[in-house]
């Protein structure tokens, strides 16, 4: 049996895929006639599923939002009012209501996908909910949904995210986590050389100290768990790297080497 979560982030997938990008419109110098009345009688609605303290509407709220997140892609784009109305409401999902259990986070995983296609704007929310630890606890259970906030901050490509990315994938105690930021950077690839470069700089720095204690010899506990740390990021780690890059290697050497004869250079 498939389960629900991975459903949920295959359909959303397909709807986000088949819109384009946020990145690629300004709704302030080209919104729409004014307000749409659809989307407050949609944001209406949806906060009545959020109200649902049984959790039973939780499906008809990701119709609502998947609705509301065409409204943002749809051109000329939406007035600006509408936009933020949108992102308000996606924000009362993460934050407000009877808090959902963790293996019943269908509605947060909705919402946090929407806002990643949501800006500046989106990723302040994202920040905000990765950030509530009481309704989002650090727990086990909890990572799963702690990693897909993380991968839309990334989508959101608000550029005053990277400093707290590049943090969560050199630090956070998760490996999961730290995957997870190291693979939302890579939503980076469009910035600036010299943010690039930094980003690039940072995990590497990291990449290198996992990558030694992990060959160490013996039973060291320690080399032991950086083996499995490296082993859940390495794959998503050398896929950002080869984004920002635009080069293509799958070793820490290699990258070492490439980085240390062109990090002054253009790329």
């Amino acid at each position: 049996m498939v389960h629900p979560l991975r459903a949920l982030l295959s359909f959303l997938s397909v709807v986000a895929l088949a819109l384009p990008s946020a990145a690629q419109k300004d709704p302030a110098k080209d919104p729409a006639k004014g307000p749409d009345k659809e989307v407050a009688e949609k944001i209406a609605l949806l906060k009545e599923v959020v109200a649902d303290k049984k959790f039973t509407r939780d499906a008809e709220g990701l119709q609502v939002i998947d609705q509301l997140l065409q409204k943002t892609q749809a051109q000329p784009g939406p007035d600006p009012k509408d936009q933020k109305d949108i992102v308000k409401a996606l924000e009362h999902v993460l934050s407000q209501g009877k808090a959902r259990p963790h293996d019943k986070t269908e509605l947060y995983v909705g919402a946090a996908q929407a806002l990643g296609y949501c800006g500046a704007d989106g990723a302040k929310v994202l920040h905000g909910a990765y950030l509530n630890k009481n309704r989002y606890p650090e727990k086990p259970d909890w990572v799963p949904f702690r990693e897909h906030v993380l991968k839309n901050l990334g989508r959101t490509k608000d550029e005053t995210m990277v400093k707290f990315l590049v943090k969560e994938a050199r630090q956070n105690p998760e490996a999961a986590l730290q995957a997870a930021a190291g693979e939302a950077l890579g939503n980076f690839d469009e910035s600036k050389e010299a943010l690039r470069k930094e980003i690039v700089g940072e995990l590497l720095v990291r990449y290198g100290e996992l990558d030694e204690k992990a060959s160490q010899i013996g039973t060291n506990i320690e080399a032991q768990n950086a083996q499995d740390r490296l082993a859940a990021l390495q794959e998503k780690w050398n896929g950002t790297l080869a984004k920002l890059t635009r080069q293509n290697h799958t070793k820490l050497r290699e990258w070492q080497v490439w980085y240390n004869k062109n990090k002054d250079k253009a790329w």
